[in-house]
C-alpha cells in the first residue's frame, strides 16, 4: 500500500470520525448526568483515535516533505487544525500537561462538557480534512 492510499484510506477516516462522535455524544450525556470525571473506557477510545490520527498526520507530513500537494491547500491548514487538537485532546487526559495548566480549581472543572465540545469540533475539523484534500473543495 502506497503513502498516498494510506493518507487517504476510509476506514481510518471512519473509524477516527467516528470515534470522535461517540466520544462526544458519551461526553455530552455525562455532562447531562454531572458526572465530574469521565471513565477510564472514554478516555482508552480517544487514545485509540489518537494513535490512529497520529497514522493519518504522519503520512500527511511525510507525503507533503515528499514534495507532494493536496487537490486544495487548504487540506493542510485543516491537516494542522486537527493535530492541534489531537495534541489539546492528548493534553486534557488525567495527568496531562494541559489539564495542569487549565484546571485551576477541580471542583468547578467541567471535564465531560470540554471534551464533548473538543471531540465535536475534532470530528467536523476530520471531515473538512477530508473533503479538501478528496474533493479538493
Amino acid at each position: 500500500m502506497s503513502l498516498r492510499a494510506l493518507h487517504g484510506l476510509p476506514l481510518f477516516f471512519v473509524a477516527v470520525v467516528g470515534a470522535n462522535l461517540v466520544l462526544a455524544c458519551w461526553a455530552f450525556v455525562a455532562n447531562i448526568r454531572k458526572q465530574q470525571v469521565l471513565p477510564r473506557t472514554f478516555w482508552a477510545v480517544l487514545l485509540f483515535a489518537l494513535v490512529v490520527l497520529v497514522v493519518q498526520v504522519a503520512a500527511g507530513i511525510t507525503l507533503t516533505a515528499g514534495g507532494s500537494r493536496p487537490k486544495a491547500s487548504l487540506h493542510i491548514l485543516y491537516g494542522l487544525l486537527v493535530g492541534a487538537t489531537a495534541v489539546v485532546q492528548f493534553g486534557l487526559r488525567p495527568g496531562g500537561f494541559l489539564r495542569a495548566i487549565i484546571v485551576r480549581e477541580p471542583a468547578a472543572f467541567r471535564e465531560a462538557r470540554l471534551l464533548a465540545l473538543i471531540c465535536l469540533t475534532q470530528a467536523a475539523l476530520i471531515v473538512r480534512a477530508y473533503t479538501t484534500g478528496a474533493f479538493g473543495r
